[in-house]
């Protein structure tokens, strides 16, 4: 393991940046973002899976606590920029194929869900009864985050914009926990889609140098940012501490968000025009031209009954998501037991 101890030195400490542990940033930022697009891939394993967490956190804590500012900021640049690449590139896919093959898309995600679980048990070994503590109390943030679930249909303005800072939030730090989605955060509180297709419609207005378009699409976006550099700020400071501190208690909250992530990904729901006397995103629709208005990307959702062909497809999405992100997880196996008492390798 030569190459993963030029990134990361048993002390804990970063070591210098070199054109190996650059590369290997630049690698870990595009899994990161790509993962950040699919709710139940973790970004946070996928910068396990070539060796620069601990690289990450330090930088993150380094520069929140104004130390070694430069080398800090080079880090996070060579992670964060390639992974914002990948999101702006392919986020209006990610958001086709969800809004198209909701059923589909969600059977996936809940596999690949159920495949992240084994990365945080291993982690944990023998879990003691602070860390089942943990784990309710991680199962009862996702039970009610999935209660919450708003379809994208939190009111416009002020309240709206809150509502995104929040759910950038969440999903900044998820992103950078082993095992757990940031976008499935977004997910389950219901801006998924919304933060995607704004993200793609971005692109698109500044190709086309539509500015007015440009503006609209940025009401969204910008307000998540802050919320996901919250996020990412936050994490970075703290989770040191607790993985040192509170390893079991900690952990086991992490296990809890996973299992209970299973909460809000029923697959058989369907996207349905808003009908007249609805509320979409805190306004009432009054006439059938504003219900046609309203893009799909806000439409409400409704389960519907499957067939027998649709749950047997189900099936195998969920056995095909399962073992792809297993097989992910299993790639940051040797940085988890790498001389360190924590996944994060703190």
């Amino acid at each position: 393991m030569d190459q993963q101890h030029s990134i990361e030195e048993p002390s804990g400490r970063s070591p210098a940046l070199g054109g190996g542990g650059a590369l290997r940033c630049i690698l870990g930022g595009v899994l990161m973002g790509l993962a950040n697009l699919v709710p139940g891939i973790s970004g946070g394993t996928m910068l396990l899976a070539v060796g620069i967490y601990r690289f990450m956190i330090e930088a993150i804590a380094d520069l929140a606590s104004f130390r070694s500012p430069v080398r800090s900021g080079v880090v996070l640049a060579l992670v964060i920029l390639p992974a914002l690449l990948a999101i702006v590139g392919l986020s209006g896919v990610a958001g086709r194929f969800v809004l198209e093959s909701r059923w589909i898309a969600y059977s996936l995600f809940i596999g690949l869900t159920l495949g992240g679980i084994p990365v945080l048990v291993r982690s944990i070994g023998g879990i003691t009864p602070i860390g089942w503590l943990g784990c309710l109390l991680g199962l009862v943030v996702m039970a009610f985050l999935a209660m919450s679930e708003g379809d994208a249909s939190t009111g416009h303005g002020s309240s709206g914009s809150l509502m995104l800072v929040v759910a950038g939030l969440c999903a900044g730090a998820a992103m950078l926990l082993p095992g757990l989605s940031g976008s499935y955060v977004l997910l389950v509180l219901g801006q998924y889609v919304v933060v995607l297709s704004s993200i793609d419609e971005a692109r698109v207005a500044v190709t086309a140098r539509a500015w007015p378009e440009l503006f609209t699409a940025m009401g969204t976006i910008v307000p998540v940012a802050i919320g996901v550099v919250l996020g990412i700020a936050i994490v970075g400071v703290v989770v040191r501490w607790c993985l040192s501190h509170l390893r079991q208690l900690t952990l086991g909250v992490l296990l809890g968000l996973l299992v209970g992530a299973l909460f809000g990904l029923w697959p058989f729901k369907e996207a349905v025009p808003p009908e007249i006397g609805s509320n979409v995103r805190g306004v009432e629709i009054v006439s059938l031209e504003q219900a046609e208005s309203i893009k799909p990307k806000y439409w409400p959702t409704v389960g519907f009954t499957p067939t027998a062909s649709q749950v047997a497809g189900a099936c195998v999405w969920i056995l095909l998501g399962a073992a792809l992100s297993g097989a992910i997880g299993c790639l940051g196996r040797d940085e988890e037991n790498d001389g360190s008492s924590s996944p994060a390798g703190v």
